[in-house]
């Protein structure tokens, strides 16, 4: 019988069986198997099982597939390999034989094992390991890493997830990841849209976001024209959202480049969730802040004296509501869920990382500075029609995808103390 095994979380230790066939795996109550963890997407992937064989489809989720630390989007698992669905881990087991190579001796005496000391290689048992991968903790010997050219440097890196490899010592057993301070990143946090596929997905964005804002500032004639311009503005909102948290997720997982964008497989996990996420997070930061303002500034359209205290108020809580955006963006991000606005969850997180957080808020403000600054320069300078709103929308999400990437980071040097899966 093939099952998995729950290995973090409150169902830790739980067991899952799997059935001859298809196996749909998800939060939402249709599927096959329904697991309630707020990081599986209603409908996450699918587990497969013919002929003898175990094939993990991924079904377009938010935060992701993957075996043994690798993402995936189909893969066969076998037995004793990890499977995790977002921060949710579990072991497959099988009572199925697991496929082995035939030997071309099979009835040679077994070789000798390696001396005291010295750890085996995945792929070649007999040879001692001497590279570590970082991203999937695999250890190799030399035969079996690629030799890349990065910044003019030839490294080694791992044959299969294509990170770079680090030195690994004789007689050291345990594998750890390499632990980067939060501030010893920050240097690399704006160089970081920029890296592998980066400048392409910005400009790719630009362009897409560009089209959408051109169609939704079109003249509007008649209800159906509104009803599309309104749909438009979810598509865009909804599907940068979703971007904005597959970044914070990828970062988290010490992700080093930016991810593709979103699929459009599930409108509903990819737009329209993502959107909905995105109102309720800026209502519940910023709505008081607008409810006593736009009062005000109601009063002062239509020729009433304004009260100074109320002005005040609407500012400060405006502040309040921008100081607690990050982490409670942070918290969505990474719970995949509008309840990880909760004071109670985002006010003690941030009071255990202050100096990051302090960090990462004064970062998002200049942020936003400079890109006001930025837009308002290039509108002056630029009197060619689009080009300006196209260059501005590059700056906005070039900066955009650094804060997220600070968010991520923030998180992944500070998990155990934030502790939250």
């Amino acid at each position: 019988m093939a099952k998995l095994l729950i290995n973090s979380g409150p169902n830790r230790g739980a067991q899952i069986d799997l059935i001859p066939g298809s196996n749909r795996v998800g939060r939402a109550p249709d599927n096959d198997i329904q697991i309630e963890d707020p990081s599986v997407s209603s409908h996450h992937c699918e587990i497969l099982l013919e002929n003898g064989t175990t094939t993990i489809r991924d079904l377009g989720s938010t935060n992701g597939t993957f075996i043994d630390g690798r993402p995936v989007q189909e893969a066969s698992i076998d037995p004793g390999q990890k499977l995790q669905l977002g921060s949710l881990e579990m072991s497959y087991e099988s009572a199925a034989r697991v496929r082995v190579v035939a030997s071309a001796q099979p009835h040679a005496a077994p070789a000798p094992a390696l001396p005291a000391g010295m750890s085996p290689c995945k792929n070649h048992a007999m040879s001692p390991a001497e590279w570590l991968c970082n991203h999937c903790h695999h250890l190799y010997c030399n035969a079996c890493v690629l030799l890349k050219t990065i910044r003019a440097k030839q490294v080694q890196c791992c044959a299969m997830c294509g990170r770079q490899c680090i030195r690994f010592g004789l007689g050291a057993f345990a594998k750890q990841e390499e632990k980067r301070s939060f501030f010893s990143q920050l240097p690399e946090v704006f160089t970081y849209p920029l890296r592998g596929n980066g400048l392409i997905l910005l400009i790719g964005g630009t362009i897409f976001f560009g089209v959408l804002a051109l169609l939704q500032r079109a003249p509007a004639f008649g209800l159906f024209i509104g009803a599309m311009k309104l749909l438009l503005g979810v598509i865009s909102g909804g599907y940068m959202f979703s971007y904005l948290q597959k970044i914070i997720h990828s970062s988290a997982q010490g992700d080093d480049e930016m991810p593709a964008w979103p699929d459009f497989t599930n409108y509903w996990d990819d737009v329209i969730r993502p959107y909905l996420q995105a109102v309720a997070l800026v209502l519940i930061c910023f709505g008081p802040a607008w409810f006593i303002g736009g009062k005000e500034l109601l009063m002062y359209a239509v020729g009433e004296d304004v009260s100074v205290i109320n002005v005040l108020v609407a500012i400060g809580l405006a502040l309040i509501g921008l100081s607690y955006l990050p982490m409670a963006l942070l918290a969505v991000a990474m719970a995949d869920s509008i309840a990880g606005v909760n004071p109670l969850f985002v006010i003690p997180s941030i009071l255990k990382v202050p100096l990051e957080y302090l960090v990462v808020c004064c970062v998002l403000g200049a942020a936003l500075i400079t890109q006001t600054i930025c837009a308002a320069l290039l509108e002056h300078f630029i009197p060619v029609p689009i080009l300006p709103a196209l260059l501005s929308g590059f700056v906005f999400l070039y900066f955009l995808t650094a804060e997220m990437r600070l968010l991520g980071v923030m998180y992944h040097a500070n998990k155990d103390r934030l502790d939250w899966f």
